[in-house]
């Protein structure tokens, strides 16, 4: 009974131990965890993504039970808008501000950080605007230049990606560079400053090609990329290679078939067969993804002088292999390398695919249209080149 007593007792004794230690640990001290926590997100750590909300539940826990005298020290008033920053609630903040244990010199950064949290990009930018990150904390810092950059896009993007520059400096290594690195790439995409874009990929790829979140940012850089015209010749697409080749595996993958297909309804079969043939290097055989790749290289062939290689590897692909864009994409190709080769008059014009979409199935239909179009600007040039074949 004694020994079981004992046992009781000790247990006891670390229960309360640690919650003093809990209770003891200084929100900064806090903060400064969430962003190491974070940094291990951008790293790829899946588990420290599902431990962030927990945390964020912590630090929102010790603001709201700190005692007044903890918002002497600047850094933990710091603290709070760090946690703002990584995605806290405004909830505690807010309570802490009316609470007026908040210094005036302190309240500007806090309450720009609160109006940015909620949506209200007015206040925060008139807040915000007029704090300079070098003056600020290191730890801070970062997370302010990133939020200013964000609120200054939409009106003075230049001013937006220099910010971003200076965020990246101030937080190398974790989520704030990360997210930094994405915006700037998607705004540089949109100025069409080839080399920065390529530059920039290079960076992410070779740092944060593992993060949580970039899954989700290839596709749409890969997009940007092609809707900027950033890699509408030869030299601009070999521009990105490296950023390319850097990728994982099915990254590149997905982020090549993405500029291949958009080069191909773009009638620009060099950087469509490029992007393609990389594409299929790697994929997996009787695969989607090998089909997709066939489909936009095959598709650029019958545009050169490799018509015929384009006509054998277009007949290899299963339209059950593709979705619902590229099937309705599969038989105009056909029907128009078809038609390349046809006896006709010359002014004959290319025909419809052979399978009209659905009435109503916009998707399918876009992309008939846009594949006739880009393939009748290069018809001349295909049909030239299909006459001096034997």
């Amino acid at each position: 009974m004694r020994a079981r007593r004992a046992a009781v007792f000790a247990l006891a004794s670390l229960a309360l131990a640690a919650a003093s230690a809990a209770r003891a640990q200084s929100i900064a001290a806090m903060t400064a965890d969430l962003q190491m926590l974070q940094a291990k997100i951008a790293a790829g750590d899946k588990a420290a993504y599902a431990a962030q909300p927990e945390k964020l539940a912590a630090i929102a826990a010790a603001i709201a039970a700190a005692k007044p005298e903890t918002w002497r020290s600047k850094r933990e008033t710091d603290a709070v808008a760090i946690y703002l920053f990584s995605g806290g609630g405004a909830r505690e903040a807010v309570q802490l501000l009316q609470s007026g244990a908040v210094p005036p010199s302190e309240t500007t950064l806090m309450r720009g950080a609160i109006a940015y949290v909620v949506g209200n990009e007015a206040d925060a930018a008139t807040l915000l605007n007029g704090l300079d990150p070098r003056k600020l904390g290191l730890s801070v810092a970062g997370p302010v230049a990133y939020a200013q950059a964000v609120l200054a896009t939409a009106k003075e993007p230049a001013k937006a990606i220099a910010l971003l520059d200076y965020a990246r400096l101030l937080a190398p290594g974790g989520l704030v560079e990360e997210a930094a690195l994405r915006r700037e790439i998607l705004l540089a995409a949109e100025s069409r400053d080839v080399e920065r874009v390529a530059s920039l990929g290079r960076q992410y790829a070779t740092r944060f090609d593992h993060s949580i979140y970039a899954d989700g940012f290839i596709p749409g850089a890969a997009e940007a990329i092609v809707e900027g015209n950033l890699v509408d010749d030869a030299a601009n697409f070999e521009k990105f290679h490296i950023f390319i080749a850097s990728l994982a595996p099915e990254v590149r993958r997905a982020f090549l078939l993405t500029v291949a297909r958009a080069e191909t309804l773009s009638g620009k079969p060099a950087v469509a067969a490029a992007a393609a043939a990389e594409a299929l290097n790697g994929a997996p055989p009787d695969s989607a993804d090998e089909a997709r790749a066939r489909l936009y290289e095959g598709a650029a062939r019958i545009l050169t002088a490799d018509y015929d290689a384009g006509v054998a590897e277009l007949q290899t692909i299963a339209a059950a292999k593709l979705d619902r864009r590229d099937q309705p994409l599969l038989e105009t190709v056909r029907a128009i390398a078809a038609y390349l080769r046809a006896p006709r008059a010359a002014a004959d014009p290319a025909p419809a695919a052979e399978a009209a979409p659905d009435e109503g199935d916009d998707e399918a239909a876009k992309t008939i249209a846009l594949a006739k179009a880009a393939l009748d600007r290069t018809a001349a040039t295909a049909g030239a080149v299909g006459k001096a074949s034997p």
